[in-house]
């Protein structure tokens, strides 16, 4: 198996130290390590440990004497008892490998194929060159993630109020939306309303204005398509808006609005005890299949896919005319409705459907190919209990399972319904916000220490860099009780600090 061996050999120049241009501002002698210096340093290979543990990546720092794997192995690796391969440039009287939480000390030279235990802090490795004349300790780190960066665990959690100009304790409603590019977030209290946008949730610069409604509007029918926001009445009526804040009538009278396909508005018209299709501007009424869901549908998704020459459109769970709750995902290619799940989730309506991310990492070269992944999550089940269950599809909502227990939502976020998510990039630049209160994610399983790969994973000083957000916008408890916050999450590989 061919070994990925960094080969940092700035040998005659590895100094440590700055000496000025002024002779005058230096005294003493240059101390210069290349006799103690190491070319290579690797794992070995050991397959009962990790598959291909040869190949992960080690760099070699020596002006700093630091050696450490800048791409951290997987979440979960032990790392108590590892053999390594160690090549020096000349031949040496000593190489040591020191492990002071066990105060342990293997003689490399002598015994290269003692295991040697990196879980509980960095080794020391002391080298004394052969005419004793130099030694040189260095610092070798194996990194590990702390939490599956391929894994949608909340890391960077943190919360904040709803955007409104209420008092926050007297929010009784909110619906989030996209329009546009910019998050729509319409909250009431009482029968007073509130809209707030901004262009990026994650930021403190949301535009906040009273409204007045010249009807009692539903809130959690408001939808939007590419040019227009809609909204139902507590009667049905549909009424439209190009910003929010001036409403008309569109003559129509619907029972539910699934969302916006491009700029068609899809929705579902009860009539003589049947439900029909229909869609504003233009509509053609088609009868409603029985296994259809007619009202409390997640969140509409629209996205483009290698099979399809047009837009597909996803909705998941919902309740049919009958009452039954379904867990199916059915999709909208332009002309019709089809169901495409082959597995589904349990029966839920008002989930919370999110357009994301995840990562497979290859072991053999070790590279990492993103694939678009939908979520679902939260809604309320068959006994009418809002739930928080986390479910995941990697084949566009074809096939589905609860996710694993780092995807799940933390304890600090409780079980909701009605609940919308908006992903948004922000860059990454501090763990702290004057609006945002941060939480700390799901912790690793005892027995095991990892580098926090927050700190470490960066092979220089990186300040910034761009990281999609998912934000969960309010909820209600099975009380009904609107939850006044937005959750913030993310995948945990894109939180990490870029290599470099």
């Amino acid at each position: 198996m061919t070994k990925n061996i960094t080969l940092a050999l700035l040998i005659t120049i590895a100094t440590l130290g700055i000496i000025s241009c002024n002779s005058d501002s230096y005294e003493g002698p240059i101390e210069t390590y290349s006799n103690v210096a190491v070319s290579s340093f690797s794992l070995n290979e050991d397959d009962n440990i990790l598959e291909n543990l040869d190949s992960a990546y080690f760099s070699i720092d020596l002006a700093n004497a630091m050696i450490y794997n800048a791409d951290s192995l997987p979440y979960g690796t032990n790392i108590s008892k590892l053999t390594v391969s160690i090549v020096t440039v000349e031949t040496c009287s000593k190489v040591d490998l020191i492990m002071p939480a066990k105060n342990d000390t293997i003689n490399y030279l002598t015994n290269s194929t003692d295991s040697v235990d990196f879980s509980q802090g960095p080794v020391i490795l002391h080298i004394v060159s052969a005419d004793l004349s130099n030694e040189r300790k260095y610092s070798v780190t194996v990194n590990v993630h702390q939490t599956k960066p391929d894994s949608l665990s909340w890391s960077h959690l943190a919360s904040r109020n709803l955007p409104s100009l209420f008092n926050p304790a007297s929010i009784q409603e909110q619906k989030t939306i996209e329009y546009q590019g910019k998050a729509l977030c319409l909250t009431r209290s009482n029968d007073k309303y509130c809209i707030a946008t901004t262009d990026n949730p994650g930021n403190e610069n949301w535009e906040k204005q009273f409204i007045e409604f010249s009807f009692i509007p539903n809130l959690k029918s408001l939808s939007s398509t590419s040019d227009a926001i809609y909204i139902l009445d507590n009667a049905g009526h549909l009424y439209s808006s190009h910003d929010g804040y001036s409403w008309s009538s569109c003559n129509e009278q619907w029972s539910h609005i699934y969302g916006g396909y491009e700029n068609i508005l899809l929705g579902a018209k009860s009539s003589e005890g049947k439900y029909f299709h229909v869609t504003y501007p233009e509509t053609t009424e088609t009868e409603i299949n029985s296994e259809f869901p007619i009202s409390g549908t997640s969140q509409m998704l629209l996205f483009e896919n290698k099979w399809s020459s047009s837009p597909q459109a996803l909705i998941i769970g919902g309740k049919c005319a009958n009452g039954d709750l379904t867990g199916d995902t059915w999709a909208y290619d332009g002309s019709k409705w089809g169901k495409i799940s082959n597995t589904s989730i349990p029966a839920r309506q008002d989930m919370t459907l999110i357009p994301y991310f995840s990562y497979k990492t290859n072991s053999d070269n070790w590279n990492i190919t993103k694939y678009s992944t939908l979520i679902a999550m939260c809604g309320k089940n068959e006994a009418d209990k809002a739930v928080n269950t986390v479910y995941i599809s990697y084949d566009q909502g074809m096939n589905w399972k609860k996710a694993d227990d780092l995807m799940q939502l933390p304890d600090d976020i409780p079980a909701r319904y009605n609940a919308q998510a908006l992903v948004y990039s922000s860059t990454i630049h501090s763990r702290s916000s004057n609006t945002w209160h941060e939480y700390d994610f799901k912790s690793i399983p005892n027995g095991w220490y990892i580098v926090d790969s927050f700190s470490s994973r960066a092979t220089t000083q990186v300040t910034e860099w761009e990281c999609p957000y998912i934000y969960l916008f309010g909820g209600e408890n099975s009380e009904g009780q609107t939850y006044n916050t937005i959750w913030r999450g993310v995948i945990n590989r894109l939180s990490f600090k870029p290599i470099i």
